[in-house]
Formats: C-alpha cells, sequence, structure tokens
C-alpha cells in the first residue's frame, strides 16, 4: 500500500501551523511570554490566532495519527499490531529525548501512548468507538471546567521574567526540562492523554467511513456546518470566558477545534486525486514531519533561550507572527532541499532504523 499523499498534505499544513501557537511556550514554557501591547494589529492577530488557530492544527493532528494507524493496519495485515506497537515505542522514546533535552512541550511521547491504547480498541465496532470517544474527550474536559469555575479562582497568573536571568546555560536548560517533562508525563493520565485518544479514535472512524465505507460527508456539511460551528463557537467562549477564565477558554476552544478539523480532513479526503496524482510540496512536509516538528522545537529554545533572550521580554503578538513567517520559509526550504535530493529528514531514518532493529527482534 503506498502512502496517500492527502494525508500527507494535511499533516503538512498542520505541522507548518503548531509554530504559531507553540513559540510564545518556547520563549516562556510554564506561562508563555507576550509583551503588553496596546496596538491594534496586535490585538487583532491575537484574536484571529485565538480563534483560527489555537488547538486546531493539533487536532487535525492528533485525528490524522489515528487514520494513519489504520492505515498501517492494513498494510501489514497479520502483522500489524507488532510492527505498529515497536513504531509507538520508538516514538515515545523519541519523544522522551526530546522532552528531556530539547524542550519539555513534548507531544510525542503522548501520542505514542495514546496511540498504544487506540491499538488496543481498534477492532472494536464503530459504536463502541464513538462512545469511549465522546467519553475520552469530554469527561476531563467538562470536569477540569466544573473545578476551575467552582474554586471561584479568576485570576490569571503570570509568571515576571527576571530581567537579570532571562537566558539558560546548557545545563540549566536541562535541569528545567526535566523538571517540567516529568510534571507533564505527571499530567498526561487527567485530560491530555485522553483527549488525544479520543481525537485518535475518531481518525479510526473516518477511515473506516471514507476506506471501507465508501462515505464522504457533503460539502454542505462540512462547510456551512462544521466550521461554522467551529468558529463560532470558538467566538461565543472567548466572549464569555477569555478575560476571566483564560484556562476555561482553552479548554471550550479544544472542544471548537473538533468540528473544523473533522470538516478539513474531510474536504481534503473526498477531492483527494490532485493530492495523489501529483505529489506537492506540502505533502512532503507530511512526510518528513517528524524531522521539522524536533527543528522547530530546537530552533525556537537556541533563539529565546541562547541568542537572544530578551526577544521574551519585547516580543508582541506581531512579532511572534513574523517569527512564524520566518520558520515557515525556513521548513518549506528544508523540505525543498529534502525534495531535491530525494532524500529522508534525519528524524525519519533514525525512527526507521530503531523500528527495523525493533522488528527483527520481533521475528
Amino acid at each position: 500500500m503506498q502512502r496517500v499523499d492527502s494525508i500527507d498534505f494535511l499533516r503538512g499544513i498542520a505541522l507548518l501551523g503548531l509554530p504559531l501557537t507553540n513559540l510564545i511556550y518556547m520563549a516562556n514554557f510554564t506561562s508563555g511570554a507576550m509583551a503588553p501591547s496596546s496596538a491594534w494589529s496586535d490585538n487583532l492577530l491575537i484574536y484571529l490566532v485565538d480563534i483560527f488557530a489555537h488547538g486546531k492544527f493539533r487536532t487535525i493532528f492528533s485525528i490524522l495519527f489515528g487514520v494513519s494507524i489504520c492505515l498501517l493496519y492494513e498494510k501489514y495485515g497479520t502483522k500489524s499490531t507488532k510492527i505498529i506497537k515497536n513504531r509507538l515505542l520508538v516514538l515515545g522514546f523519541l519523544g522522551c529525548i526530546h522532552g528531556f533535552v530539547v524542550w519539555p512541550g513534548d507531544i510525542l511521547l503522548n501520542y505514542a501512548v495514546s496511540g498504544l491504547l487506540v491499538l488496543a480498541v481498534i477492532k472494536l465496532k464503530s459504536s463502541t468507538l464513538i462512545k469511549l470517544a465522546v467519553c475520552a474527550i469530554f469527561i476531563p474536559i467538562l470536569t477540569l471546567i466544573l473545578l476551575i469555575l467552582q474554586s471561584g479562582d479568576t485570576s490569571i497568573e503570570q509568571e515576571l521574567i527576571n530581567l537579570d536571568k532571562i537566558g539558560f546555560t546548557v545545563l540549566e536548560l536541562l535541569q528545567f526540562n526535566v523538571k517540567n517533562f516529568l510534571a507533564m508525563v505527571a499530567l498526561l493520565p487527567t485530560i491530555t492523554l485522553w483527549y488525544i485518544f479520543g481525537l485518535m479514535l475518531i481518525g479510526v472512524l473516518i477511515y473506516r467511513l471514507y476506506w471501507m465505507s465508501k462515505v464522504h460527508l457533503s460539502r454542505f456539511v462540512c462547510i456551512f456546518i462544521l466550521i461554522p460551528l467551529s468558529i463560532f463557537g470558538s467566538l461565543i467562549a472567548r466572549l464569555n470566558f477569555a478575560e476571566q477564565h483564560r484556562l476555561v477558554y482553552d479548554l471550550l476552544n479544544w472542544l471548537c477545534a473538533i468540528p473544523f478539523s473533522i470538516a478539513l480532513i474531510c474536504l481534503v479526503l473526498k477531492h483527494k486525486q490532485p493530492f495523489d496524482t501529483s505529489v506537492s510540496l506540502l505533502s512532503y512536509v507530511g512526510r518528513n514531519s517528524l524531522s521539522l516538528y524536533l527543528l522547530q522545537s530546537l530552533v525556537g529554545v537556541v533563539l529565546f533561550q541562547f541568542a537572544f533572550p530578551t526577544w521574551k521580554i519585547y516580543f508582541t503578538q506581531t512579532d511572534y507572527f513574523l517569527l512564524f513567517i520566518g520558520f515557515t520559509i525556513l521548513q518549506l526550504a528544508v523540505v525543498w532541499w529534502f525534495k531535491f535530493k530525494s532524500i529522508r529528514g534525519p528524524a525519519e531514518v533514525v525512527f526507521a532504523h530503531c523500528q527495523n532493529y525493533l522488528n527483527r527482534r520481533e521475528y
């Protein structure tokens, strides 16, 4: 079974969009770092990023991960469970290295563990998977929202940046990463593990709908129902909660990202022929998403913690947006070079070698 270029295309879009929301946490992981600004351009960009970016790209990525697990399951047949398990173990291992050494906001370990959960239930009936997805997504998020609202705490804590110590030495960065990544791992079972697991189950259901049942969501449903539902949901949540309960708004925005992501994925899959006949640059981005994801973190951490640590003090939303454009150009240039040379990204090469090693041990 060959790669599905439309899936790579969607993965490429999601990957390129991640720095738009991740950069502020590469500058200051614990609370984000953004200089206050009264400029209309900054306020407009904050508003647009909140509505159209926060949660959207990660949600697309997670749903596609579920689709990819099903495609691998179809590709490897009777050996699929062991092979996919080995892939997820390698991904989790790389995620731990990434989280401990580079940036504690790593998502790879979460994907690996959630993927193992998906692998355990992938043969269940679709009706059962729907119930599991609803419970995994809604119960943790709504429970946390109720706890936040009942606490009555409306303050938004901002970590003050010590002007005398705004950068890291290598050893200090490692110590910071170990402490915060361990905290992230400890928090996985509370919400993010189940949320990502639920999104991957949506991916499994989309696979069954498109590849097995050959049923497509109509363009009308995607464009005029799901996408407006997502956008207006984010708008209403922002108006009611962004000022006093920012965390509540972020959680609601996660939920609002789901219909938007489903719509975009279904629209591309419904009209996937153009992507299957000619491999675009964005498809190559998707094929090398692991290398580019690690590159994003490495460049972001080097810039904010070593090369230009004062950026975290002065950067406004406009500055982050301009840096995001720079990141996008850099990644497209790297992928163009990969495509020109007909080579894979270094992380993909390492991943393949590690997986082959585990597969040889299995057989």
